[in-house]
């Protein structure tokens, strides 16, 4: 049976399902991207109070704020950052392994109407070499590894953050 534009019904349903995971895609990349800018701002913004604090040895701010603030600041974009490298990963693996079994079926749905007899045009909805589409996702997995770099980094600016806040003002000192 015939569906819309000339397409099969398993070509139909792979066409919406590939719909579906493109905005679910497009919605995680977004993710993926606003928290690589956050954490890329967070650094342009303490990159001027760190390199006056290494320069004269003082803090910009001298009021005891920018300790507290570099201490949870930190602890929060850290935490940003590896949430943005699990939706990454994530995103990329699964897809990558739904996507061969979209395409898997969509060779199967070819074959099927070509089996029944239906007037299947070869050139228009012949399956595609699948390396080209692996190119995508693994351009995904590195991003969001070079992601876990800076996430990583970070989580060791948090931890000495927090070592210079406790022997600053530690509770036995």
């Amino acid at each position: 049976m015939a569906s819309v534009f000339g397409q099969s019904e398993g070509e139909a349903a792979a066409t919406r399902l590939l719909a579906i995971w493109s905005v679910w895609v497009g919605q995680i990349g977004r993710y993926v991207l606003c928290a690589a800018a956050i954490g890329a701002a967070y650094s342009l913004l303490q990159l001027p109070f760190n390199i006056y604090y290494t320069c004269t040895n003082k803090r910009l701010i001298r009021n005891g704020c920018m300790p507290n603030f570099d201490f949870y600041s930190d602890k929060v974009v850290t935490l940003v950052l590896a949430s943005g490298v699990g939706a990454g990963f994530a995103a990329a693996f699964e897809l990558k392994k739904a996507f061969k079994l979209l395409l898997a079926l969509i060779a199967f749905a070819q074959l099927a109407a070509q089996s029944a007899d239906y007037d299947v045009d070869n050139t228009s909805t012949s399956v595609q070499d699948p390396s080209k589409y692996n190119h995508f996702f693994d351009m995904a997995i590195i991003s969001s590894g070079i992601l876990l770099v800076g996430a990583v980094c970070m989580a060791v600016v948090s931890i000495l953050t927090s070592i210079t806040r406790t022997s600053n003002s530690g509770f036995f000192g």
